[in-house]
């Protein structure tokens, strides 16, 4: 350095115009003494062998829960995490591979102190082709902040903006067996709805049912019967990078027949019914379908001679566009026996559209003595989709359309008048 240049550095620094260019040193923050510090993560090591590794936590009030299973390097396990209630036995969580890899990851939350039981198994465990091998096992137990959320009630409509990652969370309470119907619609061209129902308060609880494009359009449309009653968290969000506005409505509660129940149908009636969901493969739950038996008034012209009738099943005539009937009508008609309900005559789209029809003659039933009438059961269910629907019965043959059998894809023509089989004698 010149003796100019320190000459006039020197000055400079004396009056204050170039402390940048002096060295500064760092200022080090204190030192955290970890003695007796708690960790924010627990950890312990395990390992699955013959047999599941267990273990027990006890969760305090209004805490949450993120338990890790992570296999150790070199490990051939793949592990699989189950928590449970270690009172009740209830499955809390159960995962496989959330954890990324191989990993398993699961969370849980807590309103009151409670201990749980953590298992990790292998993989295929019950197959005879499981992994096994050393784990860790880390436990992040948190304080608990519920997410924000508005809550609503059958009947009602909330509006605002969605983007993305950023859903809107609405709580309703209901009771068991109860229909929840919600409807997310955009009110514009932007907006890609999707709707999740939760079990409790948040998104922390069990996934109860979802839906993406099952309204009009993209529009979201839920149909649940409330396993249980309690609280649930409906999340209305927008789907990828959408956003735009939004209505989110709550049908109103209908009042559904109660499943073991079956409804009284004469000539000239419409009787209105709802089922929750489609009667398809092997699900037959009692939300799939609705009973109706013949009235006295129509079993009494039936024996008088007006045998011919033809029964309709079709979708409301007057129904809410946010709401819309989404069944492929099917009627059947048969019998109850000690082994369950026994299909006579069946048909799926005799009627127009999507709509069914039976065109019988019914007096093959009419025997002295006999109460095969009275017997005679009239099943409303649906090929796929859940909604309203109304069934009517008229006396006359109407014209039933042709139907297609799809194991040979050919047209089934509706040539004779189906009657009902003669009754075997009892």
């Amino acid at each position: 350095m010149t003796r100019g240049f320190r000459a006039v550095l020197l000055a400079g620094v004396a009056a204050g115009l170039v402390p940048a260019m002096l060295p500064v040193a760092a200022t080090a923050q204190s030192a955290r003494n970890l003695d007796n510090a708690r960790s924010d993560v627990l950890i312990f090591d395990g390992a699955v062998t013959s047999a599941p590794a267990v273990f027990r936590y006890t969760m305090q009030p209004n805490t949450t829960l993120q338990v890790d299973v992570i296999p150790k390097e070199g490990s051939d396990l793949d592990p699989v995490l189950t928590i449970t209630d270690a009172r009740t036995g209830e499955v809390l969580a159960e995962d496989d591979d959330s954890g990324g890899n191989l990993a398993s990851r699961a969370r849980i939350v807590t309103e009151a102190r409670r201990q749980v039981e953590i298992t990790v198994s292998a993989f295929a465990f019950f197959s005879g082709e499981e992994t096994s091998g050393p784990f860790e096992l880390q436990l992040r137990p948190t304080a608990f902040v519920p997410e924000p959320t508005t809550a609503v009630e059958f009947g009602s409509e909330m509006r605002g903006r969605l983007t993305g990652g950023n859903p809107r969370l609405y709580t309703i309470r209901g009771e068991a067996g109860q229909l929840l119907e919600v409807a997310l619609t955009a009110r514009g061209d932007d907006l890609d709805p999707l709707l999740i129902l939760y079990r409790g308060h948040g998104t922390m609880g069990e996934e109860v049912a979802r839906d993406d494009d099952g309204g009009e359009g993209l529009n979201s449309l839920l149909r649940v019967r409330l396993p249980e009653s309690g609280t649930y968290t409906i999340a209305a969000s927008a789907y990828n990078s959408s956003e735009g506005q939004f209505s989110l409505r709550v049908a109103p509660l209908r009042e559904l027949a109660a499943a073991t129940s079956e409804q009284v149908l004469g000539f000239g009636e419409a009787l209105e019914g709802y089922i929750t969901q489609a009667n398809y493969g092997d699900y037959d739950g009692e939300d799939s379908y609705v009973t109706f038996r013949l009235g006295a008034e129509a079993i009494a012209a039936i024996r008088a001679g007006a045998g011919e009738v033809t029964i309709n099943m079709t979708t409301p005539v007057i129904e809410d566009s946010d709401f819309p009937s989404g069944i492929d009508a099917f009627l059947e008609l048969g019998f109850e026996t000690p082994l369950g309900y026994s299909s006579v005559l069946s048909n799926d789209d005799g009627g127009e559209g999507l709509n069914a029809r039976i065109a019988v003659d019914l007096r093959t039933l009419v025997v002295e003595g006999g109460d095969w009438l009275e017997r005679l059961r009239i099943r409303a269910s649906s090929i796929s989709g859940g909604g309203g629907f109304a069934l009517a019965l008229v006396q006359g043959l109407q014209e039933v359309a042709e139907e297609v059998d799809f194991s040979t894809e050919e047209e089934v023509g509706a040539d004779s008048v189906p009657t009902m089989p003669p009754p075997a004698a009892e």
